[in-house]
């Protein structure tokens, strides 16, 4: 009955069939012979005295002295001849099969109900194994969602160095035009008061020969001169605004070397910070795969410990359902 009821359930694990037996067995009768000093002899577990003779049989059913020391009153429950001869051996015997069947059936009982108790009891664990699997599988979710996040930010991260990245760039390009720029307007400006020192040097030169030779003409000397001294004066004021500018583009580009000295600094600080950043998510992401590997690796040991069990606890409840006697 054992090897079919396995072949039943699929299972390669043997359990015998008297090993709870055995257990609720001794605990019974511990039991039994606690509580036998406390109870009255009832009819049914009456010991009938066997024959030793068949003269004076009746006379000689005196008390007997049980196992404890004290005395039982013996008690013979057959009618007529049964106690005599062979036919009350016969019905003395059956009489004892029949305790000893009726003591193996309560046994069988109590086996049961420890059975469905252990049977309870692995339900029990499952459910909390079962549980317990989904709470980690929630957290794992939680993980990949934390995991995903921090991705989202250091691509925002390098979204932003990139941005750094190309307005440094063009405040360097910006640079270089200013530069230019100023290098165009000096050499302009310095070409030009060159020129105007040139002119000024000539007009004097042809001024002194008309004094020198057109000494008539003074009038128109002077008037020459007031003319090429207000040329001079608007060359001179233009010289100025020159210079003015000069200094301003001066300032502007000594402002801009600092503005680029300021973005060449928190550019370096973003890389150093970024590079720390992620230094940090690689260990923090390292750490938690390796713990979502061993969390992983636990639970599918778990499961196969859960597995294991319900299978075993499956095949003993089959043997409840086809065995008769442990029904």
């Amino acid at each position: 009955m054992e090897r079919r009821q396995h072949e039943q359930n699929g299972t390669a694990d043997k359990i015998p069939a008297g090993r709870l037996r055995s257990k609720i067995s001794a605990q019974y009768l511990a039991n039994a012979s606690h509580d036998g000093g406390r109870r009255a002899p009832s009819p049914r577990s009456v010991e009938i005295p066997q024959r030793e003779s068949s003269i004076g049989g009746a006379e000689r059913s005196a008390a007997k002295v049980n196992a404890e020391g004290q005395d039982e009153a013996g008690f013979d429950s057959a009618v007529g001849k049964a106690a005599l001869g062979k036919t009350g051996r016969v019905m003395n015997k059956l009489i004892s099969e029949n305790e000893a069947l009726k003591r193996d059936l309560r046994i069988e009982k109590l086996n049961s109900e420890e059975s469905r108790r252990e049977a309870k009891l692995l339900q029990d664990k499952m459910e909390r194994m079962v549980a317990d699997y989904e709470s980690r599988l929630l957290e794992a979710n939680v993980t990949k969602t934390l995991l995903a996040r921090k991705e989202r930010q250091v691509e925002g991260l390098q979204g932003v160095i990139e941005l750094e990245k190309k307005r440094t760039s063009d405040a360097q390009t910006k640079e270089r035009t200013w530069k230019d720029e100023m290098e165009k307007m000096r050499d302009e400006t310095t070409r030009k008061v060159e020129d105007a020192t040139t002119q000024a040097a000539l007009m004097e030169g042809r001024y002194n020969a008309i004094s020198s030779h057109w000494k008539d003409q003074g009038e128109e000397v002077k008037r020459a001169t007031t003319k090429m001294g207000k040329e001079v004066a608007s060359l001179v004021a233009e010289r100025k605004k020159d210079d003015e500018k000069i200094i301003t583009l001066r300032e502007l580009c000594d402002q801009q070397d600092g503005n680029i000295k300021d973005l060449l600094q928190q550019k370096d600080a973003l890389a150093r910070q970024f590079e720390a950043y992620k230094k940090e998510q690689e260990a923090l992401l390292q750490n938690i795969k390796t713990n979502a590997s061993k969390t992983e690796a636990d639970q599918e040991r778990m499961l196969g410990e859960a597995r294991e069990t319900l299978s075993k606890l499956k095949w003993a409840l089959n043997i409840k359902e086809n065995v008769k006697w442990a029904q």
